[in-house]
């Protein structure tokens, strides 16, 4: 019977330990974007079509909100933590565990507030470009579809209402897309490449997962300097803090706005819709120097001397 036991314990102790992660990354990281894609584009908008309708309107609009809230923690944080210990075996080791010093909290949000200006600036030049008249009319219905599902599910006619869309649309999604992007993918992104192709790619997988074609341009710039983020601080916390900081503008800027809408002083406060473009291109000129600075102070800020985090 000792014997027995003696050749089972040396079985046991023969038997390798799991090795991360558990199968080849770049492979790993494609069938995790088309998963939850499936799950949370997919599965999660024909449920709320099913159940909610197809558009936002004033009158489904907390419905619509909830669901979306209900929608990023089942089927996109939920799934990701579960493939994200399933291949790498630790949350932890893949999120970053360092505590960031405020100042590295600051620069990031003045990097992220300067270059979201930046590209407020584009947009406008974006808009002058002259498309054919066949499609023109088709674009500008899309682009009209999709600013006023925005304006309605951010529009707040009330604190309580706003702090609600404060955390449904600012924080939820800069939790849960920052753990799927910045955490899961651009780790074995990573892992299956370098480290500059692997948050250069995370930030273009991140634009295009939006499907919002009006802003790919800006959002592939902020998933590249999200990811940017991530490496240099070696922290999730950074990127998260940084991504609120820009869901939390537009929030604002989009209802400021509305207040605009019926209020003469504030409409010419903030500007004519015609705004001449010298003062355009002077506001992307000032706000991409502002971003060029702090991302300068940011690195010497985050040097290997300074937290001990290699790049």
């Amino acid at each position: 019977m000792s014997e027995f036991h003696a050749n089972e314990k040396n079985v046991v102790a023969a038997q390798p330990a799991q090795s991360y992660p558990r199968i080849q990354p770049l492979g790993f990281a494609v069938i995790a974007l088309i998963g939850i894609f499936i799950l949370y584009q997919l599965i999660g908008g024909a449920l709320t079509v099913i159940f909610f309708g197809s558009s936002v309107t004033q009158s489904n609009v907390n419905v619509m909100r909830w669901s979306t809230f209900a929608a990023q923690l089942l089927f996109l944080l939920l799934p990701t933590l579960f493939l994200m210990r399933w291949q790498n075996g630790s949350i932890a080791s893949v999120l970053g565990t360092r505590k960031p010093k405020a100042s590295e909290i600051l620069l990031a949000v003045i990097g992220v507030f300067s270059l979201e200006q930046f590209f407020e600036g584009y947009l406008v030049l974006q808009d002058k470009i002259p498309l054919p008249t066949t499609i023109q009319p088709f674009v500008d219905y899309v682009r009209r579809v999709i600013e006023e599902t925005f304006r309605l599910l951010v529009h707040a006619h009330s604190t309580p209402e706003l702090l609600v869309v404060f955390l449904i649309v600012a924080l939820t999604p800069a939790v849960c897309e920052e753990i799927l992007f910045r955490g899961m993918i651009q780790k074995n992104l990573t892992l299956g490449t370098t480290t500059t192709k692997g948050f250069v790619w995370t930030g273009i997988i991140f634009a295009v997962y939006h499907l919002d074609p009006f802003l790919l341009v800006p959002l592939i710039a902020l998933g590249i300097y999200l990811g940017f983020l991530r490496v240099r601080s070696g922290t999730i916390v950074i990127p998260m803090i940084a991504h609120f900081t820009n869901n939390f503008v537009s929030v604002v800027g989009e209802h400021v706005q509305a207040q605009a809408a019926s209020s003469p002083a504030v409409n010419f406060l903030l500007g004519a819709e015609n705004v001449d473009l010298s003062v355009v291109v002077t506001m992307m000129i000032g706000s991409g120097l502002i971003f060029l600075l702090s991302l300068y102070v940011y690195l010497h800020v985050t040097s290997v001397e300074k937290t001990g985090t290699v790049v």
